[in-house]
């Protein structure tokens, strides 16, 4: 059934467009995360399940 389905495929374009979106997408959501001036943004998010906002007293 796939085989007769992909046959009568007539826009070989339609997924060489999906994939050149994807990929530019992907680059650029990997480019944003490892941009140096967003450091201290995922720094900070990193310590946040650890603080739940409540002082602790010794």
């Amino acid at each position: 059934m796939h085989t007769e389905v992909l046959s009568r495929f007539d826009q070989p374009w339609l997924p060489i467009l999906a994939l050149i979106i994807f990929l530019t997408c992907f680059l650029s959501y990997v480019f944003w995360t490892f941009k140096k001036e967003n450091k201290n943004k995922y720094d900070h998010s990193s310590y946040m399940p650890l603080h739940d906002g409540v002082k602790h007293e010794r």
